[in-house]
């Protein structure tokens, strides 16, 4: 079973040792999000059952958020296990001098540092903007503990296990190649470098940064679409929507600028393999430079269609995006949460 960061955190603080005891083979992680989501329902059922009125009743895609954090254990020992599979079909081992640096894209420490920063804005934000009076005016004693404990510490770690994810995919992982002495396969059969692995992994992580982006957008503005008869905690506002575009524009820009490294990547690898052949091409020739003239020595006739050959295979290699049903995934994928949130904010 693929070990993700969250995986290492929950069985610090024991739940690799729970999991072990169950007839089921469970990830500490998933356990851990399992129990904490079912806490978090709990406290729902409580603030209602006690007089006040919870999320969860008066907004039913309230659960969109839930379920998005348990897919997100998923989705990321799904990326995981593909950024690893990913490696092995590049055969990266016997491609670069230094392996090491591409089995961890993303430090626990800076995972670490993104948690804690995430963790006091949260609490800051809770005491002195929202502020502990109106938590409890609102959901009594559940609410502040599911404000000050259930957010910071089950759904936090894994949107920032998936934040860490995601920016090692599109931005660390284009750059380490670029860096590297990793060389292109012009000898692959689709004529894409033999980048296939690596172009599926970019165009699955930023689906699924979509699907979550989505459910941010049915939990804003999807009770709207329903007059009053459901009631949003988090109400569409001009700073909600500024928000949700930064964060579908985020999200948008930086699989953009992976992308441009790749194509950077592959252009400069096209472009040093042609002008070396280039240079033995016309050494192995009579006047290389005039057409007219141009001659090709009995004695190096194989060599040259050799050469040509091997021109021909890089000249043909597309640079990523490479094809127009690539092209056209993305663009489905860049429209679709922005056009979600158009569509319930202003058609219904």
């Amino acid at each position: 079973m693929v070990n993700t960061w969250l995986d290492d955190v929950a069985s610090t603080i024991g739940f690799d040792k729970l999991a072990s005891e169950l007839p089921v083979s469970v990830a500490p992680s998933t356990l851990f999000v399992i129990c904490g989501l079912a806490f978090d329902i709990f406290l729902q059922f409580y603030i209602e059952f006690t007089g006040s009125t919870a999320s969860l009743f008066e907004n039913p895609f309230w659960l969109a958020i839930p379920i998005t954090i348990y897919a997100g254990v998923h989705i990321n020992r799904d990326l995981k296990r593909r950024y690893q599979g990913a490696l092995r079909r590049l055969q990266i081992n016997r491609r670069v001098q230094n392996p090491a640096q591409f089995q961890t894209l993303v430090s626990g420490k800076t995972r670490w540092t993104l948690f804690t920063l995430s963790v006091c804005i949260i609490v800051i934000n809770l005491v002195y903007f929202v502020t502990i009076p109106t938590i409890l005016a609102d959901g009594g004693l559940a609410s502040l503990i599911g404000n000050f404990v259930t957010v910071p510490f089950v759904y936090t770690p894994v949107v920032i296990d998936f934040i860490a994810n995601y920016l090692g995919i599109q931005l660390v992982l284009p750059r380490r190649l670029y860096s590297s002495e990793f060389e292109l396969d012009f000898l692959d059969p689709e004529r894409i470098g033999g980048l296939r692995p690596v172009g599926e992994l970019v165009k699955h992580s930023y689906y699924y940064t979509v699907f979550g982006i989505t459910a941010f957008a049915l939990f804003i503005y999807a009770p709207e679409a329903f007059g009053n008869l459901f009631y949003s905690p988090v109400q569409p506002s001009p700073l909600i929507n500024a928000l949700f575009t930064i964060a579908w524009l985020a999200g948008a820009s930086v699989m953009g600028y992976g992308l441009w490294v790749f194509h950077r990547f592959m252009r400069r690898e096209k472009k040093e393999k042609l002008e070396e052949l280039d240079r033995k091409y016309r050494d192995a020739m009579e006047c290389p430079w005039d057409i007219t003239k141009r001659k090709i020595p009995d004695t190096e006739a194989d060599r040259i269609d050799d050469i040509e050959q091997r021109m021909d295979n890089i000249a043909s290699t597309k640079e990523y995006p490479a094809t127009f049903g690539m092209w056209t995934q993305l663009l489905i994928g860049i429209i679709l949460p922005k056009g979600v949130q158009v569509f319930l904010t202003y058609v219904i």
